[in-house]
């Protein structure tokens, strides 16, 4: 099982800060999925190919077209190292069915730990490169700059395509503003992941930051699979409560309080927080 995530998740976080980035919004928790994908090894399909001496890249150009005649279609690249990673796939099934059409077929990649937009949906060529793809989809979209600018600034010339996901986590359960009886435990559980690494931890406070429990985290479905955590959280009086997730990974890495600014609104991964009531 391999983690899928748009880069812009979720984008509504950032859309609430001034100025709001360009771009769709997605819900609290964005749009992801973690579904098991039917497919062949994308370095096995390259191998016997054959890849020349001086490839650096790899590039993918998707079938579908932009909402004006004008947009060129999706084409993304990828190092040739990823693209050769024994978890880079050519995927044409899900779930051990067949690859639905929303979801790319006949066929698509799928890059794992990295930004879903390096995941080419709908795969009409394969192109193997001397040097990064160059293309809107590579030059302006899907890019990020390499240190924190100020809100409102224009993206910088030394600004980074996206690549791996930065350490995130999101709470699943409860619901926002779901209410509970005072006496009972309330399950609070949740996904965790990052690109390159494992999630060592993931905790949880129910003051604002001031204490932290650690959550269980729960067996891993795969290498690039997300990490489930669940803790059993037992109020101590009636009122409304908040539950803030925060995780840490196996480099020491820790998800910041507030993701910096930044013009296209990709990589949210603050603090997720979630709100529900407990009732005498």
């Amino acid at each position: 099982m391999l983690t899928d995530l748009c880069d812009c998740t979720p984008r509504h976080v950032c859309a609430g800060r001034i100025p709001a980035p360009r771009g769709t919004p997605w819900p609290p928790t964005g749009g992801m999925s973690c579904p098991k994908w039917n497919g062949a090894r994308l370095g096995d399909v390259l191998k016997a190919a054959g890849v020349r001496s001086g490839a650096v890249h790899v590039a993918f150009t998707g079938a579908d077209f932009g909402a004006l005649p004008t947009i060129p279609k999706v084409a993304r690249s990828v190092p040739l190292w990823k693209a050769m990673e024994e978890h880079s796939m050519l995927v044409y099934g899900m779930n051990d069915g067949p690859l639905p059409i929303v979801h790319g077929a006949p066929m698509r990649t799928m890059i794992p730990g990295w930004a879903g937009s390096a995941s080419v949906k709908w795969v009409a060529t394969i192109e193997v490169l001397a040097a990064p793809l160059k293309g809107p989809y590579m030059d302006s979209s899907y890019r990020i700059p390499k240190h924190p600018i100020p809100p409102g600034s224009k993206m910088p010339a030394d600004a980074v395509s996206t690549e791996g996901w930065p350490i995130k986590s999101i709470i699943t359960n409860p619901a926002p503003n779901a209410a509970f009886k005072l006496g009972k435990p309330v399950l609070v559980a949740g996904h965790a992941w990052v690109a390159e690494a494992d999630i060592d931890r993931v905790a949880l406070s129910f003051d604002e930051g001031r204490t932290w429990q650690n959550a269980q985290l729960n067996a891993k479905a795969g290498k690039y699979a997300w990490q489930t955590f669940s803790y059993a959280y037992n109020p101590r009086g009636p009122g409304y409560v908040t539950v803030l997730a925060r995780a840490t990974d196996s480099n020491g890495n820790m998800q910041p309080i507030v993701t910096p600014w930044n013009p296209l609104g990709y990589y949210w991964n603050g603090l997720h927080r979630v709100g529900f009531t407990v009732e005498a």
